[in-house]
């Protein structure tokens, strides 16, 4: 198969947002699109793709009160017509109630993110070059708490059948750029000369600062950056802690927090503490 160029994918992309927006004015006459902003390349790549396309939408940045201050000024100074949905409790408020998100429980993900933009047709930029996951994406498909009602739309057939099968609940998720590189998103920001997000100077990624899925190294460069951010996430722990029933494997929320950012198992984390002290006394003269 013959690769496209970046002109033919930005062309493929505006021409399947412009077929989508019979869907998502179908669902939400009045707004259109859902566009999901992080303020991140790909975002915006996604969001001048849509106003290239002419199309009805409605642009949404999902606070999580776990953001980059610098990625904050950044959406509110280059883009002011971005909506900000702030949640009803702070990602340190449910911490203390949850206890940490991690990779197998992020349930920050589905209180902040995956829930934004039910009843709409919702345009994001995720890409398939990003994970395994996402490479098994196609560019529409259906979204829904249960796994069951799951997977690819045909937007042609729901056309023909004039959209009866939509529901007043239904969240349709279409992704512009998911066949594009990372190369091709960077080289769509310089042709449409797009302002670049601070964030990158320090960062590979845009996004929450203690993110589950973050690697640690990231984590504790945004600790350097963030000490509030990382006091108020230490202050959550000791509140979860103090609640927690049972025996505490581990000594303080200090600890707690070094090995969350670890992303070791706990196991793990405490038999190589273990090992750390050991080594500390035989040496200690």
């Amino acid at each position: 198969m013959k690769e496209m160029t970046l002109q033919e994918k930005i062309d493929h992309s505006i021409a399947l947002i412009r077929k989508a927006e019979k869907l998502a004015l179908k669902m939400r006459p009045e707004m259109g699109f859902h566009v999901g902003f992080s303020g991140g390349k790909d975002s915006q790549a996604v969001l001048e793709l849509v106003k290239m396309a002419g199309v009805k939408y409605r642009a949404v940045y999902s606070v999580t009160t776990n953001d980059p201050a610098d990625n904050v000024r950044f959406i509110k100074q280059h883009y002011p017509d971005v909506e900000f949905s702030v949640p009803e409790k702070s990602y340190f408020q449910l911490i203390a109630q949850k206890g940490v998100p991690t990779m197998f429980n992020r349930w920050c993900c589905a209180l902040f993110k995956e829930t934004a933009g039910v009843g709409y047709v919702v345009l994001t930029g995720v890409r398939k070059e990003e994970s395994r996951k996402r490479a098994a994406y196609e560019e529409v498909g259906k979204w829904s708490r249960s796994k069951d009602e799951k997977g690819r739309v045909d937007l042609d057939k729901m056309e023909a059948n004039e959209f009866r099968c939509v529901g007043g609940k239904d969240k349709f998720m279409v992704y512009p750029i998911l066949e594009w590189t990372e190369e091709d998103v960077w080289e769509f920001i310089a042709l449409r000369r797009l302002p670049v997000n601070p964030c990158y100077k320090t960062h590979k990624c845009v996004g929450c600062v203690f993110c589950p899925f973050a690697r640690p190294k990231e984590v504790r460069a945004y600790c350097e950056t963030h000490p509030k951010l990382k006091a108020a996430f230490i202050n959550a722990i000791e509140q979860y802690r103090e609640k927690a029933k049972g025996r505490q494997r581990l000594s303080s929320a200090e600890d707690y927090f070094d090995w969350w950012v670890s992303k070791e198992s706990l196991d793990t984390y405490l038999s190589k503490k273990r090992q750390t002290k050991i080594e500390f006394k035989k040496y200690d003269l």
